[in-house]
């Protein structure tokens, strides 16, 4: 009788603690879905891929971005649909646009041997950080290929001296990848 007694508390003890582990797991879960959800709230709204001009606003009551960054840079490798040959010229500036509140994301038109491969009317914009310093440097991504968010994808970092362009076989120009080696920045 006693054995018996011994694996019933030992039954429960293992039931319990699989309970606990059950209910620790959903409270975890309910946890993290709470905050993935609430990442794609921007200013008290719904975003999902890229920010779109619609509630961005120009710095200083719609004034332009009073320091845009000229960026000149050269393309090193093209894979893909050749839109633009190794060597040709990428030139553009990157201007900061100011969100309804705190913060701001940047804004490219990328034109490499005069064709734009990143950008477009009410496109073109992506996260950033801005260096005030005597570089002036900047780097930011745009994840999202055309199939997300109506324009290519894009990274620049100056500090790194690179550049990256790239889309899908919805975009405009084809699936391509563009590298470029970022020459100067004023």
């Amino acid at each position: 009788m006693l054995q018996t007694n011994t694996r019933m508390a030992t039954s429960d003890r293992g039931s319990l603690a699989r309970r606990g582990v059950l209910v620790i797991s959903a409270v975890l879960t309910l946890v993290g879905a709470f905050w993935i959800g609430r990442s794609f709230l921007v200013d008290g709204k719904l975003h999902f891929g890229n920010p779109t001009p619609e509630g961005l606003g120009l710095l200083d009551d719609d004034m332009p971005d009073p320091e845009p960054r000229q960026v000149r840079a050269e393309v090193t490798r093209v894979r893909g649909n050749p839109v633009v040959r190794a060597g040709d010229k990428c030139e553009f500036l990157i201007e900061r646009r100011q969100r309804e509140r705190d913060g701001f994301y940047c804004n490219a038109q990328v034109v490499c041997g005069g064709r734009l491969l990143f950008g477009g009317p009410d496109r073109g914009f992506f996260a950033c950080k801005l260096f005030d310093d005597a570089r002036r440097d900047v780097v930011g991504t745009d994840p999202s290929t055309t199939s997300a968010d109506k324009d290519a994808a894009f990274h620049i970092n100056t500090r790194e001296g690179v550049m990256r362009i790239w889309d899908d076989e919805r975009g405009e120009l084809g699936e391509f990848n563009v590298e470029a080696e970022i020459l100067s920045i004023q």
